[in-house]
């Protein structure tokens, strides 16, 4: 999963996931536009959807894109 995000934001969306039981890890892959690959298990798709969801609401995730 791509997230583009605000570039204040990747250290907490870093934080969260990783921190979140190893819910999934956080590649940054374009720093200029805060651009993170998020890497997870298939098992744990449900719960990172609802996060990526609560992260949108917050504002913290501009846009989402399936791999």
């Amino acid at each position: 999963m791509t997230l583009e995000l605000s570039r204040d934001k990747i250290s907490y969306v870093r934080f969260i996931l990783e921190g979140y039981d190893g819910l999934g890890i956080v590649t940054t892959t374009d720093p200029v536009s805060a651009q993170v690959l998020v890497t997870y298990p298939l098992s744990r798709e449900g719960l990172l959807r609802e996060l990526v969801g609560a992260f949108a609401k917050e504002g913290v995730i501009r846009e989402e894109r399936d791999r």
